[in-house]
């Protein structure tokens, strides 16, 4: 089966699903925040649903939780006291977040990036999400064990050295954005004469990706600029906000995550072939980019709606697929 969806608690549903089943965990949990006072966001999960995750997922694979920028500290560390090893942590930056009365428009979200500890990691698919280089583009740097020659400095610390550009793209960064004028103009610009141009929707043109190469890898979504202006440096990260289309009919759940961020995302820890898992599911952005993709999913959602919801777009992408 191509995907398997279970309708009740996480919580649950994991203690009755098999030991290290999973090559990787790609969620949404819920922020905490009391998010439009919905029930299901009074608190961050608590440490033993992330054990449980731990559990489930095969050793050396990666988890990607999604968490609000006031609550993350308590999601990293209920992540952390469950067992897993924080990697790093992915900042997704947009520009149509919800301002609240009295407190600041949020305009980023914070995704960490944790990993099963095991004898033999499973390393990031780099090559598979790498962000298209535009020509004329510059040489970047790296450290040992990208593409540079290793040195170390007297400390024995590994040093910044220079490469050749690697062909497939830039290595992906801990950064994403949407490609909205607002978040644009945060970029320094290398082409003092470069005027941004906002990217929409993610239906914008695959003619536009081949003309300018900007993307990652793998994406027919972009980011553009005005005609030989190709030198600010958001040209490196984007992804769109979901729109209508993506959402699909019906969907009536607050917090949709686009799908082509959560394919980027499946993308750059899943190995090929391998079994996403999603244990906040919502209404199924991440089992429709996992299929997208190729893989295999694994949903789990305590809203009998929201489920109902999930599993027609997900039917809708298996079919796709099959076209």
């Amino acid at each position: 089966m191509t995907f398997t969806l279970h309708l009740g608690d996480c919580l649950d549903v994991m203690r009755g699903l098999p030991d290290n089943s999973v090559d990787s965990i790609v969620t949404d949990p819920p922020y905490g925040l009391s998010f439009m006072n919905h029930h299901w966001d009074y608190q961050v999960p608590a440490i033993e649903v992330w054990r449980e995750a731990l559990r489930v997922l095969k050793p050396g694979g990666h988890l990607l939780a999604f968490a609000g920028t006031r609550t993350q500290h308590r999601m990293a560390v209920n992540i952390e006291d469950a067992g897993f090893e924080i990697r790093d942590m992915i900042g997704w930056v947009y520009a149509q977040g919800m301002p609240k009365s009295g407190w600041l428009k949020p305009a980023w979200e914070a995704i960490t990036v944790a990993r099963k500890a095991a004898k033999k990691v499973l390393p990031l698919n780099i090559d598979a999400c790498r962000v298209i280089r535009p020509k004329g583009d510059r040489t970047e740097y790296g450290v040992d064990g990208d593409e540079g020659s290793p040195t170390a400095n007297t400390y024995g610390e590994r040093e910044r050295v220079a490469y050749v550009p690697h062909n497939q793209g830039r290595h992906p960064a801990n950064l994403i954005h949407d490609g909205s004028d607002e978040v644009v103009a945060l970029f320094p610009n290398d082409n003092p004469g470069c005027k941004p141009h906002r990217v929409k929707s993610s239906e914008d043109s695959v003619a536009r990706l081949q003309e300018k190469g900007w993307g990652f890898a793998g994406s027919d979504k972009i980011a553009g600029y005005d005609d030989g202006d190709d030198l600010s440096a958001a040209r490196f990260f984007f992804c769109a906000k979901a729109t209508k289309k993506d959402r699909g009919a019906n969907n009536t759940h607050m917090t949709v995550k686009p799908t082509e961020l959560m394919r980027y995302l499946c993308r750059l820890i899943t190995p090929p072939g391998g079994v996403v898992m999603d244990p906040f599911m919502g209404s199924g952005s991440t089992g429709k980019a996992a299929l997208y993709e190729g893989f295999r999913f694994v949903g789990i959602e305590q809203d009998a709606g929201y489920l109902e919801i999930a599993r027609q777009r997900i039917v809708d992408a298996a079919a796709e697929d099959l076209l």
